[in-house]
């Protein structure tokens, strides 16, 4: 699993340029899952926390917050936001299968389909261990997953968004028999002489619901819980992800 390498110069921006970056239309429903769970705002480590806006989001709210992502430059930006914002949390570039902490938290989120990214069993069963590993006994993994629909509706064909200072061209495709996707990206931005060119390839794989359940279970979870919803402002877009919360048993 590799991690971003031209998309973070950018991210944020590519973001806006829909309307409503990922964070501020996921934010309300984990506010809401929290209140459900009653936690208090005490510990938490956002997992491959990109460049860092649920982490800082969180931080401003009064949690104490941590963040970790396998990609150098996602974590640079995630720094370097949270050193404008005046607020000190620490970020570490590392694999999500095998961080560590060093101490634990009471809870932990993975937002915008990360766990996708990992393309075997293997993998994601190594993930969750780490995960609670990092969990106080009790605490709770709260995170989504792009569902089949997401795949075989939404990664296909071409797309592209253009910015004032650069663009990103996306060509998707995904198998259905081995459910794998595969987006190749394509970063524009604008430079003194002209534009500078990047390209990488974003891997990702679609998860049965009982597969996600047997390998939580398998790595020390349980009161799991998931349902289906639709994270966007267009109700014909329908329920792309699955939402997910298990305890650390």
């Amino acid at each position: 699993m590799g991690g971003y390498s031209a998309l973070p110069p950018v991210y944020d921006r590519w973001q806006h340029s829909y309307g409503k970056d990922y964070t501020s239309l996921i934010y309300p429903r984990l506010r809401a899952q929290l209140r459900a769970l009653r936690l208090t705002k005490t510990s938490m480590l956002d997992l491959a926390c990109g460049t860092g806006s649920l982490a800082i989001r969180m931080a401003r709210s009064g949690w104490a917050v941590r963040g970790v992502d396998v990609s150098p430059g996602m974590i640079a930006e995630a720094r370097a936001k949270a050193d404008r914002a005046g607020l000190a949390i620490p970020f570490s570039c590392q694999d999500m299968r095998r961080f560590r902490l060093g101490e634990t938290v009471d809870l932990v989120t993975c937002m915008f389909d990360s766990l996708n990214h990992l393309l075997t069993p293997r993998d994601l069963k190594d993930a969750f261990a780490s995960v609670r590993n990092s969990l106080r006994d009790g605490g709770f993994f709260v995170f989504d997953l792009n569902n089949e629909r997401c795949y075989k509706h939404h990664w296909r064909g071409s797309s592209a968004m253009h910015g004032e200072d650069f663009s990103v061209v996306l060509e998707s495709s995904y198998d259905a028999p081995t459910h794998r996707g595969a987006i190749e990206v394509t970063v524009f931005e604008r430079e003194a002489e002209g534009f500078r060119r990047t390209r990488e390839t974003v891997q990702e794989r679609f998860y049965t619901r009982q597969e996600v359940v047997e390998l939580l279970r398998a790595s020390g979870f349980s009161r799991i819980r998931a349902r289906e919803f639709n994270f966007t402002p267009h109700p014909e877009f329908g329920a792309l992800k699955s939402w997910w919360v298990a305890q650390a048993s």
